[in-house]
C-alpha cells in the first residue's frame, strides 16, 4: 500500500509543472477569465477602520479575535480602499456571503506584500474538508502550490522564486480551475499547472500574514473559453473578460486573452464589421460614465487595430449605465453591468 501511495505521489508531482517554462507559455493570453461574477469586493462600500462587510473570519488567535478591528480592517489611501492586515496577524478569511462554485471558475486577488515576512495564501477545499488545493506567495517572491489530502498528507507541491519580485507594488495571485486541471498565476505569468487532482470546491480561504494590503478579489464561473463564433449566428457578443482599471480606460493585462482571440477571429472573417459598445455601472456622474464607456470602447478598438484588424471595420459607442443588465445595488451586479458588447454589422 505504501508503495502504491509513493507511486501516486510521484505521478501527481510529475504533473505539476515547474515555473521555469518558456516565456511564450507564461504570458497573460493563457489566462481565461470566467464571465459570470459570483463575488467581487474592492472594499468601496466599507467604512474606514471597520472590518469589511463581505468577509468573515474563520480562524485566528483569541487575542486577534478580541482586537480584530485593529489587527485587520479597512483603510484608504491615494489608490483607494483596501483591507489592511497588520504585522504578525495571520487570520483565515472567507469571502462572504456564500457563493456556489462549479467545476470551472477563476479566483483573482490583488495585494501588496510589504515585508519579507509577509505572505498570502489561497486555499480551495470541499465540504468534507478532506482535500485541498493551495498556493501561496511570500515577500521574498517565493511561490508555492500543491495539493493536500487529510488522510494521505501532502501529495504534491512545488516551490519557485518569482524573479524581480517587488514589495513596493501591487501583485495578483490567480487560480484557474477547470475540472481536474488547476493553473496558477502570479501577475502576468502562469507559474504552475496541476492536473489529475479534483476538488469539489465549496470554500475559498484567503490566509494573509501581515503586513499585507488586499485591494481586490474576484470569483467568477463559466466555461474556460467563450465561443466568439456566436457573432456569426447571434450577431452580438457580450463579455466581462475585458477589465479596466477603476475609473480609467486602461484595460488590465488579463484582458489580452480575450482581445487576442477576438482579433484572430476577425482576421479569419474579414467580411465582419463590428460595433464596440462600452457599458459602466451607475456609480458616479452619468455624463462622466458616458465618456468613460466610450473611452473604453475606443481602447479596445485601438488594441484590435494594433493587432492587425482594419480600423474601417470597427466603430464604437459609449452607453454608460443606460442599458444595465443587472442591479446596481450590489458589487456583483455592478461587475456584471461593466461589460463590453460587440455587434456584428
Amino acid at each position: 500500500m505504501k508503495i502504491m501511495k509513493l507511486i501516486f505521489v510521484f505521478l501527481l508531482t510529475s504533473l505539476l509543472t515547474h515555473a521555469q517554462e518558456k516565456k511564450e507559455d507564461t504570458v497573460t493570453k493563457d489566462f481565461q477569465q470566467r464571465e459570470v461574477v459570483l463575488y467581487e469586493d474592492d472594499f468601496g462600500e466599507d467604512t474606514v477602520g471597520a472590518f469589511p462587510s463581505k468577509w468573515q473570519v474563520m480562524t485566528t488567535t483569541e487575542y486577534i479575535w478580541r482586537y480584530k478591528d485593529t489587527m485587520f480592517h479597512v483603510e484608504k489611501d491615494g489608490e483607494g480602499m483596501y483591507l489592511k492586515i497588520v504585522r504578525n496577524a495571520e487570520p483565515e478569511l472567507e469571502p462572504y456571503p456564500k457563493y456556489n462554485l462549479c467545476d470551472s471558475f477563476t479566483i483573482e486577488i490583488d495585494f501588496q506584500l510589504e515585508y519579507f515576512s509577509s505572505s498570502i495564501a489561497c486555499i480551495l477545499t470541499d465540504d468534507s474538508d478532506q482535500r485541498w488545493i493551495y498556493d501561496s506567495l511570500d515577500g521574498r517572491g517565493q511561490f508555492k502550490c500543491g495539493t493536500t489530502h487529510k488522510k494521505n498528507g501532502s501529495l504534491a507541491d512545488k516551490k519557485t522564486n518569482i524573479p524581480g519580485f517587488d514589495r513596493q507594488v501591487l501583485h495578483r495571485l490567480a487560480i484557474s480551475y477547470q475540472k481536474q486541471q488547476t493553473k496558477f498565476y502570479v501577475d502576468d505569468s502562469r507559474v504552475a499547472v496541476l492536473t489529475g487532482f479534483a476538488v469539489n470546491a465549496s470554500h475559498i480561504f484567503i490566509v494573509p500574514k501581515g503586513p499585507v494590503k488586499i485591494r481586490h478579489m474576484r470569483i467568477a464561473i463559466g466555461a474556460e473559453t467563450i465561443p466568439i463564433e456566436r457573432l456569426l449566428s447571434d450577431k452580438k457578443f457580450t463579455t466581462h473578460a475585458i477589465l479596466f482599471d477603476v475609473n480609467k480606460s486602461v484595460f488590465r493585462h488579463t484582458s489580452m486573452a480575450f482581445i487576442s482571440r477576438l482579433a484572430g477571429f476577425l482576421k479569419k472573417n474579414p467580411s465582419i464589421k463590428l460595433e464596440i459598445d462600452g457599458h459602466t455601472d451607475s456609480d458616479g456622474n452619468a455624463a462622466v460614465n458616458m465618456k468613460l464607456s466610450l473611452d473604453r470602447a475606443n481602447a479596445v478598438k485601438r488594441q484590435l487595430v494594433a493587432m492587425g484588424v482594419a480600423a474601417a471595420r470597427l466603430t464604437t459607442k459609449g452607453l454608460g449605465a443606460s442599458k444595465s443588465i443587472d442591479t446596481n445595488s450590489t458589487i456583483q451586479g455592478k461587475a456584471n453591468n461593466r461589460r463590453v458588447e460587440f455587434i456584428s454589422r
